[in-house]
């Protein structure tokens, strides 16, 4: 066995179960530190799973019913931190595309800008048309236009099996000056790598997220591809209470009274970010060409 991202053989194991995935593992990669499926999904698979997404999303407990309206509400919240984050790059009047829009609940708020959609499954994408001032597509190779100022992928990169050949395709769609934008699951999650945590493993180890990244992954993968790292933002979108319920319940969900008592310890992500301990990083990039 061979790392995915970098070729290197340095393989262990990491964890030995993949949830909802029979005979599924995660190793990591001593080299460039990435962790990864195996076996991952084969096209066939990953079809029939993005055509049932919003299944998936209830079964992850997400939501409770399997509508393109309530995921869209649902994730209007997520969509408000992650412009907050990521606003500094969109200039007014910038011509914007995300790939794996869902339903479009990022896009929907950037009012001030050209927005157009990519999307795998029909209904969220259907449904995001409402919001956009350009073109939906089903998939980035269908893509009929391009010098986007922006290009977003807002926790879809850890889903992409050919990466390199996926940000080689998002080089030609940018303009000169484009930005590459991507959110993904952090390797280095506080749950994974300071507590341990069997049970967040089992749960967040998914055959959808075939590789998940630290910064030295990300960097291996965007260097090969031709991209410069312009900045990298480390973020912690759960807080102690979270943490502390997933030792107390050992399974997602939060816990009403934890959220009561430390409701308010906003130091703890601080402190998180600080030495790059935490469950989400941003990654920002420009082609190098």
């Amino acid at each position: 066995m061979i790392c995915p991202n970098c070729m290197s053989a340095d393989i262990t194991l990491f964890h030995d179960s993949v949830w909802n995935y029979i005979g599924g593992k995660v190793y990591k990669c001593g080299h460039c530190e990435l962790l990864f499926i195996h076996p991952m999904m084969n096209d066939e698979e990953e079809l029939a799973f993005y055509k049932n997404y919003n299944a998936h999303v209830l079964a992850r407990g997400v939501t409770a019913t399997a509508t393109a309206l309530e995921l869209h509400n649902a994730s209007l919240s997520a969509a408000r931190e992650r412009l907050a984050i990521v606003s500094k790059f969109i200039k007014e009047g910038s011509k914007v595309l995300e790939i794996g829009s869902a339903t479009g609940a990022f896009l929907s708020l950037l009012t001030h800008c050209e927005t157009h959609a990519c999307e795998l499954n029909d209904e969220n994408r259907s449904f995001s048309t409402q919001f956009l001032t350009g073109s939906s597509y089903p998939d980035v190779a269908s893509v009929d236009s391009g010098g986007f100022d922006v290009i977003c992928l807002f926790h879809v990169f850890e889903h992409i099996r050919r990466p390199q050949d996926f940000l080689g395709r998002c080089k030609e769609l940018l303009s000169a000056a484009g930005v590459l934008i991507i959110e993904v699951p952090c390797a280095d999650d506080p749950l994974i790598s300071l507590y341990d945590c069997e049970a967040f493993k089992d749960f967040v180890f998914q055959p959808m997220h075939p590789m998940v990244y630290s910064e030295t992954s990300l960097d291996y993968v965007f260097l090969n591809a031709g991209y410069r790292k312009t900045e990298v933002i480390y973020h912690q979108r759960y807080g102690l209470a979270n943490h502390l319920a997933w030792f107390k319940n050992k399974r997602p969900g939060g816990d009403a009274y934890l959220e009561g008592l430390f409701s308010g310890w906003d130091h703890y992500k601080d402190v998180l970010r600080d030495v790059r301990k935490t469950d989400t990083i941003y990654y920002i990039a420009k082609s190098m060409n």
